[in-house]
């Protein structure tokens, strides 16, 4: 008779935790791709925009490439406090785009979609919303919590 395996079965990512991780990993890689052009169109954008603006942009491509680190890195070391940073991060993205959408772009016809944008973002912070109260992903994510309680 075999002995029985210290290893635990793990539990496998939903399909609320693996959207959460795309797309927070897409958000990131954007925020990535904005510092990376602003630096490499640094002179263009000086010559035509205010420093200011130069150094907004800069800093944004910044905070939105870090902001999902800490989201990412929590939802695959499955640690429980990520929810609260999905909650931060995702009030922070659409919080960044909707400013600029609504003060820094001058492109009239760029202000045309903006009803489709606004369902794109009530249908995400509704998917945060059902990710935070699954419980199957709070499961998955508060698994040390768990097994410190079964060992004790």
């Amino acid at each position: 008779m075999p002995a029985p395996s210290a290893h635990k079965p793990t539990a496998r990512r939903s399909i609320l935790v693996k959207l959460i991780l795309i797309i927070f990993g897409f958000w990131s890689l954007l925020g990535w791709l904005r510092f990376a052009q602003v630096m490499i169109r640094r002179n263009l954008i000086l010559a035509n925009l205010s420093t200011g603006l130069f150094w907004y942009l800069l800093l944004a491509g910044v905070i939105w490439g870090l902001a999902a680190l800490p989201v990412l890195w929590g939802l695959l070391r499955r640690r429980g406090w990520v929810l609260t940073a999905i909650w931060v991060a995702a009030i922070i993205y659409p919080a960044v785009y909707w400013v600029e959408r609504l003060f820094l772009w001058r492109d009239t016809s760029s202000r045309e979609n903006w009803p489709f944008m606004l369902v794109l973002t009530l249908l995400w912070l509704g998917l945060v919303s059902l990710a935070s109260n699954s419980k199957k992903v709070r499961q998955f994510l508060n698994r040390d919590a768990q097994e410190g309680e079964r060992s004790s």
